[in-house]
């Protein structure tokens, strides 16, 4: 657990933004600590041009003596600087507390001299400036760097510390995270497990906090709900086929019974193969259908689709359609005054509509009207089938759509039950919907498409 946890990537984050998190303070407090120190430094040189200033103005007004004064004066309550000297060019000390040096003008630093008691100044650096006041006279000013390095040393152990509260803090945030996303990463693999192991109803549990992995999951979930409905679709589907297949079959095989036990001319034999030919065309016709289903709801086709006029189409169809209708004793009318163009397949797009008519006149008494209505809404582009016929129940307007299921009244008319699976297979490959609705009396089927720029 402990191997895992820091090889997660929730670590690897945490741990890439804790190392750009020190990064970024270090560069920041490194600028933040060259920009204090630069202006402290230049501080106190301004300060040691002011106590210069002041004794330049002393030695200008009443000589060695005033400048000497001045020097013991700000020794002696001092506000900027804490070192001064005032030597001669020959390096005699005139006053101050520093001992004779080396003239230097300018900017300088020197090492502060041990004379406290406390020897507190051994070690300690001076920075001030030095400047001949007048020929022969020497002045340096400065102040010991000691409280501002003391400072500059809480300042850097301050940043230390809180680095080092930061790198803790982001170790321990980020073990706590990389826990947390253990956790629901081996919730996911135990659920995918049991899936796996043959336990199809077991889901991924979702927290709902909406997150990355709440996402994941949901969507986990939708693909396995799908993948479960494709096998009980599938599942279906083979108990739909050994059912419809046997009556199809057996007759077959009664058939060529009959040719072998009872045929003895041509005629007969004739007769008999007929029959036979006859009952493998309607096999064959069940498995064309399902094969093309099968490629409709694979994407096939859509590589073709193109604008398609609705309008032409639904006309096309009722011209078709109407002299059939009246040989059944139907009779069909169709309404397409609005102009209408969808993303799709023309020869589809036929066939779907092609299926709901035949069904309507296959399934519906002598006598029934018949009605193709197309018209453009708010929600897209509705072409609607309609019949007065004895219409389908409720309950049973959603089955009619699976492959094979057929109607109690309606197993005795020709037909393999794929009708509307077609229709809504090249439903669905045209992003339309299809409803089927009570269209009082009788029945309705509604296809509403969306509209296209």
């Amino acid at each position: 657990m402990e191997i895992r946890l820091f090889r997660t990537e929730s670590f690897r984050l945490t741990a890439i933004f804790a190392l750009l998190f020190v990064g970024a303070t270090l560069v920041l407090s490194g600028v933040l600590y060259a920009i204090v120190d630069s202006a402290f430094k230049s501080e106190i040189l301004l300060n040691a041009s002011q106590d210069l200033a002041a004794i330049r103005k002393g030695y200008s007004s009443e000589g060695i003596s005033e400048a000497t004064e001045v020097v013991n004066q700000r020794l002696a309550r001092p506000t900027t600087s804490n070192f001064l000297l005032l030597q001669s060019a020959t390096g005699q000390r005139i006053a101050g507390n520093l001992p004779a040096i080396k003239p230097v003008v300018g900017a300088a630093r020197l090492p502060a001299p041990m004379i406290r008691k406390d020897n507190r100044g051994a070690g300690h650096t001076i920075l001030g400036r030095g400047q001949f006041i007048a020929p022969g006279v020497y002045a340096f000013a400065g102040q010991d760097l000691a409280v501002l390095n003391a400072t500059e040393r809480k300042a850097l152990r301050a940043i230390g510390w809180t680095l080092t509260a930061a790198l803790i803090f982001a170790v321990a945030g980020g073990v706590i995270l990389s826990r947390g996303f253990l956790r629901r990463m081996d919730t996911i693999t135990q659920t995918c497990q049991a899936i796996m192991a043959g336990r199809l109803s077991d889901r991924i549990p979702e927290p709902g906090t909406q997150d990355e992995l709440s996402r994941l999951a949901s969507t986990i979930n939708k693909m396995l709900d799908r993948i479960n409905a494709l096998m009980e679709n599938v599942r279906q589907i083979s108990t739909d086929i050994a059912h419809d297949l046997r009556t199809p079959l057996t007759r077959l095989r009664h058939h060529l019974e009959l040719a072998r036990a009872e045929a003895t001319t041509v005629d007969e034999y004739g007769a008999a193969v007929d029959h036979v030919i006859e009952d493998t065309d309607h096999i064959l016709s069940i498995f064309s259908a399902l094969l093309r289903i099968s490629q409709i709801e694979a994407g096939a086709g859509r590589v073709s689709f193109q604008r398609v006029d609705l309008q032409k189409v639904v006309k096309n169809l009722a011209d078709l359609y109407g002299p059939v209708a009246e040989d059944k004793r139907h009779a069909l009318s169709a309404t397409a005054s609005d102009h209408a163009e969808v993303l799709g397949d023309r020869e589809l797009l036929s066939q779907m509509f092609v299926n709901l008519i035949e069904n309507a006149i296959t399934h519906t008494p002598d006598g029934t009207q018949i009605t193709i209505d197309m018209k453009t809404t708010e929600e897209g582009i509705s072409v609607r089938v309609g019949d007065n016929g004895p219409g389908i129940p409720a309950g049973e307007r959603e089955k009619v759509f699976r492959r094979f299921y057929r109607l109690e009244q309606g197993r005795s008319t020709p037909g393999s039950g794929l009708g509307l699976s077609l229709a809504a297979a090249i439903a669905q490959i045209h992003n339309a919907t299809i409803e089927l609705t009570d269209n009082a009396p009788g029945l309705g089927a509604t296809v509403v498409f969306q509209k296209i720029d």
